[in-house]
């Protein structure tokens, strides 16, 4: 993860900035320029990152295709943006999905704005873009429900409150690895993200899951999801998921979680407290975030919580 601060009382320079950590614009603004004040921050890796904008005068631009996906937060003001087919704006406290591959109308009047990115290749490859037939478009839109909306927060604020002030988990490539996964997951279920789908076909073969199996046993302590198992197993995602219900009755997600549970609980037994060896750093090493489901998880799997095993 990187971090970057940045913070100017020049409008240019500002404008420099924007341009380059999001896409090219030529600003008409609103306000009094020398009282101009432009804070920015953002804590990143390769696919995803967490930002923060901070600009004092009203602005009013188009941006060129961002590439990225970025889902902006207002924390005051308004935000509205506009491309060919749509009109859409969001008010303090709520949030826009902005597409990636088309050019942007955008009026922002306040003063804060939160900003949650995404690699759109890597949400695509997660969902699973290109295989059985499945194509992604992510249109300008608004979350499809408040209920959606309200998740999409409660996970923003894990990734920042929790992920982002934890450098053990941050240390971890499995747990960048399952914050960028419900990341993606929480976006594709809250924004009206367009999959174009055409029916899966044939049944997979008992081979292909057992070449699933043993990607997941040599490869669990990589960074791996459902797609990098589905490659693995040569078939698709989707085809992987229903294979995976008929053969072995639970996801391979979940399948990937008892595999990493079951390699956490050796770990516990093999290490030594005396030594330094704690139960959210092995947690961590096993990619699990959220160290309270992983006592939880652990204790309804071995009877018993981590930390007795740990100490016994």
């Amino acid at each position: 993860m990187t971090h970057r601060e940045f913070s100017t009382a020049d409008v240019d320079v500002a404008h420099e900035y924007l341009r380059s950590a999001y896409a090219e614009h030529s600003p008409r603004l609103s306000g009094d320029r020398e009282a101009f004040r432009f804070r920015a921050s953002s804590t990143r890796e390769e696919r995803f990152g967490v930002e923060f904008v901070a600009h004092s005068m009203e602005l009013r631009t188009v941006v060129e295709p961002l590439g990225d996906l970025l889902v902006p937060h207002v924390l005051n003001g308004r935000l509205t943006l506009a491309d060919r087919d749509d009109e859409v704006q969001a008010d303090t406290g709520e949030e826009i999905l902005m597409s990636p591959d088309t050019r942007l109308a955008v009026r922002w009047r306040g003063r804060e704005l939160g900003l949650l990115r995404l690699d759109t290749a890597a949400v695509a490859w997660f969902a699973g873009d290109g295989v059985d037939g499945v194509r992604l478009r992510f249109p300008l839109a608004r979350p499809v429900t408040p209920a959606r909306a309200r998740y999409w927060r409660s996970v923003v604020r894990h990734v920042t409150r929790e992920f982002l002030t934890d450098q053990g988990a941050q240390s971890s490539p499995l747990i960048r690895g399952e914050i960028f996964r419900l990341l993606a997951a929480t976006l594709l279920e809250t924004f009206p993200v367009v999959r174009d789908e055409a029916p899966v076909r044939g049944m997979v073969e008992p081979v292909a899951i057992r070449r699933a199996i043993a990607f997941i046993d040599e490869h669990a302590h990589d960074d791996i999801g459902v797609a990098e198992v589905a490659e693995a197993a040569r078939v698709g995602p989707r085809a992987l998921q229903a294979a995976f219900h008929r053969h072995v009755g639970v996801t391979p997600t979940t399948f990937l979680r008892q595999v990493r549970l079951d390699r956490a609980h050796l770990d516990l037994r093999m290490a030594d407290p005396a030594k330094g060896d704690t139960v959210a750093a092995i947690a961590n090493t096993w990619g699990f975030t959220h160290h309270g489901r992983f006592a939880a998880a652990y204790r309804q799997r071995y009877g018993r919580s981590p930390r007795d095993t740990l100490f016994a």
